[in-house]
């Protein structure tokens, strides 16, 4: 995890006197302020020049825009988020559906923010380990499907074993130097032009 003094935050908010305070408080607990908007425009520019570690939004009405934006950044280069609003609860899940972390309905207290930060990048670091296991297991049964259905095309087609199927990929792999996923679709795209 980040440690502190490395953490840098862009912070939303339509609030001035608001986020100045907010931006005082993350400064004495350690925090970097790297940019404050007023609005949701430019988000995405100031996050691509930027890297935040974290971006804190409280905005009167956060809107359609900011979700897409959000989305874009959980999708190219997730980074944690913490959202202050009051928006009504479908708001709500489409706000954690566009990757933000944290979702609190009501203003931004100076105060209380530093916690969660802490808690929402906590939570974002877990939920990255879960996804990126999720993808790994995802492509490793992908890449065993598509071995097995080279396989079945071999036996079928050649009257052979299932071992006999799996020497032959692995010869074939070997020989080839690549993959077995690589050549089990080689297989499967020259037995199925047969």
């Amino acid at each position: 995890m980040v440690s502190k003094q490395q953490i840098k935050v862009i912070l939303v908010d339509d609030v001035s006197e608001r986020s100045a305070r907010v931006s005082e408080q993350l400064s004495e607990e350690g925090f970097e302020i790297i940019a404050i908007l007023p609005s949701a425009a430019g988000l995405l520019f100031q996050i691509e020049q930027h890297r935040p570690d974290v971006i804190l939004i409280d905005l009167q009405s956060p809107g359609r825009d900011l979700l897409d934006s959000l989305s874009v950044v959980n999708n190219h280069n997730p980074t944690p988020v913490v959202m202050f609003s009051e928006e009504d609860p479908g708001f709500i899940k489409d706000a954690v559906g566009a990757g933000v972390t944290a979702y609190l309905m009501s203003a931004v207290d100076s105060a209380k923010v530093k916690p969660v930060i802490d808690v929402a990048i906590a939570q974002f670091h877990s939920y990255q380990t879960l996804r990126e296991a999720l993808d790994t297991t995802k492509a490793e049964l992908d890449s065993v499907s598509v071995i097995s259905k080279a396989k079945q095309l071999l036996m079928d087609q050649r009257g052979i074993t299932e071992e006999h199927a799996h020497q032959q990929l692995r010869k074939l792999s070997m020989d080839r130097n690549q993959s077995f996923r690589k050549t089990a679709e080689s297989v499967i795209q020259i037995l199925n032009k047969k």
